[in-house]
């Protein structure tokens, strides 16, 4: 049986960083991932200026291919609320070639991949973990770390629930459809019957158009497209899990969407996925359990659900419509952000 310091299953961003840190550190590990890469991926594929700065921080020697905008029109129920260049830019990527770029990084590094998924894992007495994959094949390991995206079958190991989460459904549209100014646009909705979020994210070939709440479905996705009209191309649809409600466990752990790290008011998830990876890697590096090396994230989940019930029950949207009347605000609000996220040290 190979035996490994960490068993990561799934090859996505928080995967593969993690991988990354490990082989840094001279851990030994194995990806597991079912796709063949590239792959494509559901997302916007936006990296905000605190996710990109993180991302160079972690990885300084990493390098991707991105369509780079500063210009954000914030919408407020499909009518505009204010427009503003923010100080740094957002970098958007493909995922198709972002996540593959990211998984050469780490093999480049030395790390093993392998194309398979995650069965069921058992903990022996000498504390090792076995783990199985659908192959039949069985590795041994210190440590499993569940990267595998918001169906995650290493979650569902721990809860015994196949839980789910906020569905988002996107499509790519030509440059010229809705917007052919290269803009970012975000649009908060409290309508369609519950809060959600629209977005326009234009990235080097074509403009990703999406949306998504927790009431979501592929007819209300069209009516969002017929409000806006914007011709309806090829659907694609994922849940972004967004609970922590699973136990804790020192040697298994779950990172960035399995984990239920997206953010709870936009559902961006690559910083936190980068977040939660490093997070992990120290938890493994320093024999440290999770749960402290992670407790300012998990704090600050808390902090954003009790947003997400100020806007999901409308008081947050007006205070937005009233701070656009005063778009330097926002733009300085949005500035402090970006620079002022701080990156936890653990």
């Amino acid at each position: 049986m190979r035996e490994f310091d960490a068993v990561i299953i799934g090859g996505g961003p928080a995967g593969s960083t993690c991988g990354c840190l490990l082989m840094k550190a001279g851990k030994s590990c194995l990806l597991v991932d079912y796709a063949t890469f590239p792959r494509d991926k559901i997302c916007g594929g936006g990296l905000t200026a605190k996710s990109w700065r993180l991302l160079e921080k972690l990885l300084p020697d990493f390098s991707y291919e991105y369509y780079g905008q500063k210009r954000i029109r914030l919408l407020l129920n499909g009518k505009k609320a204010c427009e503003f260049e923010a100080e740094q830019e957002l970098r958007i990527v493909q995922r198709r070639h972002f996540d593959h770029q990211l998984l050469q990084h780490y093999q480049a590094l030395g790390g093993e991949f392998q194309k398979d998924s995650f069965m069921t894992v058992e903990e022996q007495s000498d504390k090792r973990l076995v783990v199985t994959l659908t192959s039949g094949e069985q590795v041994a390991c210190r440590y499993l770390v569940g990267a595998d995206g918001s169906n995650s079958r290493v979650r569902r190991f721990l809860t015994g629930r196949n839980d789910r989460g906020i569905l988002a459904v996107e499509q790519y549209s030509p440059k010229d459809t809705y917007d052919d100014s290269g803009t970012i646009v975000a649009d908060l909705c409290k309508s369609y019957d519950d809060f959600g979020y629209f977005y326009c994210f234009p990235n080097s070939k074509h403009n990703v158009i999406g949306y998504g709440d927790y009431t979501m479905s592929l007819e209300k996705f069209r009516q969002v497209l017929r409000d806006r009209d914007i011709p309806e191309g090829k659907f694609r649809g994922a849940y972004i899990y967004m609970s922590t409600d699973y136990p804790l466990r020192d040697q298994i752990i779950l990172i960035g969407d399995a984990g239920g790290f997206a953010n709870r008011l936009t559902s961006e998830g690559l910083y936190d996925a980068f977040q939660t990876a490093y997070n992990a890697s120290r938890a493994i590096i320093d024999g440290r359990p999770f749960s402290e090396t992670n407790s300012k994230v998990f704090a600050k989940l808390k902090w954003q659900n009790r947003l997400y019930e100020f806007f999901a029950h409308g008081s947050g949207i007006s205070v937005i419509r009233l701070l656009s009347h005063f778009p330097g605000l926002i733009k300085w609000c949005f500035d402090a952000k970006m620079k002022r996220e701080s990156f936890f040290k653990v």
